[in-house]
């Protein structure tokens, strides 16, 4: 299945996978996110788009909330395929669960 056809859950599910496997990657994560999530994805992210990795800790802790309105996954993959315009800043969150 090429990156373009999975489902947000399946390429975050990839990432903190990777994350938990990879220290290397996991720092490239909180260094670089945009960078180490094209490659880890082989995908090219539209400019626009925001990444943010937050780590957890004993003593920190993120809620990350859904959008206002739910995208759909083609909205998702519209967004993945470089046409985020219309959906505004996406932050994706990786963290220790």
């Amino acid at each position: 299945m090429a990156n373009t056809e999975k489902t947000y859950a399946e390429m975050r599910d990839l990432l903190l996978g990777k994350a938990a496997q990879d220290a290397d990657f996991r720092g490239r994560l909180l260094s670089d996110p945009k960078a180490a999530v094209a490659e880890a994805l082989s995908v090219t992210l539209p400019e626009s788009l925001t990444i943010a990795v937050h780590e957890e800790s004993a003593t920190s802790a993120h809620l990350v909330l859904p959008p206002r309105a739910a995208l759909s996954d083609e909205d998702l993959q519209a967004i993945a395929a470089g046409d985020p315009a219309e959906y505004g800043e996406i932050h994706w969150h990786a963290g220790v669960y």
